[in-house]
């Protein structure tokens, strides 16, 4: 209750935490959000405790978005018609590790050991529990006993039983991103959902790459620059950043709006968000395309389109390019679709704009009958190149060509005249 209000997953969490109340038969937790989020600066962290060291991340004002209190214990819980059997089921399935977690529920936290903690995660592995979640309950221990060495200077808690412990490989990143067929197909079928607000917050989502929940949730019409084309969003899962609009975001945001400062952006649940896009992929014949999927398909065509990290960076606000990169799906079909691009015809010099060198040139001599200009080996083959290159770029550049085979400047080798006493020797020519 002291740590829950500042959390933005204290909902999930509780949850978590709830699961053991109920098996110790103790009160349960409820998380109710605030209608306003008190401001950072009125509500400070919790101080640590005299033997504890406090951080400089301690020290900072931390914002309230929740109400925690505290509802007393129920027997039963309410289940919804129809979801009996699949509760059966469910307890079936669980009851080996239920066991294990009454056991930790019902004991001092002095008492409980690593072993106790490693029988616990091996009870969720062998019954199918994913990697992920069993990653979140050791988290949560993990963060229960920290916050008792920190801020309650237990000393009769020697270690913390939730670290070093034989845990499952997290292997859980998706790469799917939506294709542009995909694209067109969902926005056909987005023209027919009920509600409206569907299509213009997924065109927003996939222009701007937000996660769902900053325009649901912390995006008002005053946090729009349209001088600078950004969305400042004071607060969000990773804090205070700036969104780059795109011009179909612009105008998204022109049809919408704008609205009061206060006033949310968009006027959509998540949950309706959800199930609007999933209907329409069903109309559209779109298997396996979630939401999040709208998020790491805008930062790779961000990824394709510039081949820069630092721009991705900007456009997901994520922090650390580990991270970003897990967003840039791209696979051998892209670098093949680029390998395979049209290229642009490179401009070729005609004969008549190369001009050779001047040291090519041989100065005339006083008095001399004029003479063909006289060049190495090496320059009349470089020349006769680029006159053959000339004439096939005749072809290539969609010009109309007369009838007949191509007619190739003619290259003749002229004999120069005897030399005499200004030539140092004999030479070749060039008559084109």
């Amino acid at each position: 209750m002291q740590r829950l209000r500042f959390k933005k997953g204290a909902v999930q969490e509780a949850v978590r935490i709830n699961n053991y109340l109920r098996a110790a038969r103790l009160s349960t937790l409820l998380v109710t959000p605030l209608k306003t989020v008190l401001p950072a600066s009125g509500v400070t962290a919790a101080p640590a405790s005299s033997g504890a060291k406090a951080s400089s991340k301690e020290k900072k004002p931390l914002t309230v978005y929740f109400k925690v209190t505290l509802e007393p214990y129920k027997s039963e819980r309410v289940i919804a018609n129809g979801l009996h059997a699949h509760r059966k089921v469910q307890l079936t399935k669980t009851a080996d590790s239920r066991r294990h977690r009454a056991v930790l529920a019902g004991r001092a936290m002095g008492a409980i050991g690593r072993a106790d903690m490693q029988r616990y995660m091996d009870a969720m592995r062998d019954e199918g529990v994913a990697p992920a979640t069993m990653k979140l309950e050791q988290a949560m221990w993990r963060g229960l006993f920290n916050y008792a060495f920190s801020k309650w200077a237990w000393a009769s808690l020697i270690d913390n039983p939730a670290t070093q412990l034989e845990m499952p490989v997290v292997e859980n990143e998706r790469k799917r991103t939506m294709s542009h067929a995909e694209q067109s197909l969902l926005d056909a079928a987005l023209l027919d959902c009920r509600n409206l607000l569907v299509a213009p917050v997924l065109t927003l989502l996939r222009e701007t790459a937000m996660r769902a929940s900053e325009p649901l949730e912390h995006a008002c019409w005053r946090d729009v620059n349209w001088e600078r084309r950004v969305l400042c969003l004071s607060d969000a899962k990773a804090g205070k950043r700036d969104v780059p609009l795109s011009p179909v975001a612009i105008e998204v945001l022109r049809n919408l709006g704008p609205g009061e400062p206060n006033e949310p952006i968009v006027k959509i649940t998540y949950d309706a968000l959800k199930k609007g896009m999933e209907r329409a992929c069903e109309r559209a014949g779109i298997k396996n395309l979630h939401l999040q999927d709208i998020r790491r398909t805008a930062a790779t065509r961000l990824a394709l389109k510039t081949g820069n990290l630092f721009l991705v960076k900007a456009l997901t606000g994520h922090k650390t390019d580990k991270m970003a990169a897990r967003y840039m799906q791209v696979g051998a079909d892209d670098v093949v679709n680029v390998l395979h691009a049209p290229q642009e015809a490179t401009p070729v010099a005609t004969v008549a704009e190369v001009e050779p060198p001047k040291s090519a040139v041989p100065t005339p001599v006083e008095n001399e009958p004029a003479s063909p200009p006289m060049f190495t080996l090496e320059q009349m083959q470089a020349m006769a190149q680029l006159a053959a290159q000339a004439a096939v770029a005749g072809l290539n550049t969609g010009k109309s060509t007369p009838p007949g085979p191509v007619q190739i400047p003619l290259l003749t080798l002229v004999p120069p005249p005897a030399p005499g006493p200004s030539r140092e020797g004999p030479s070749l020519s060039l008559v084109a």
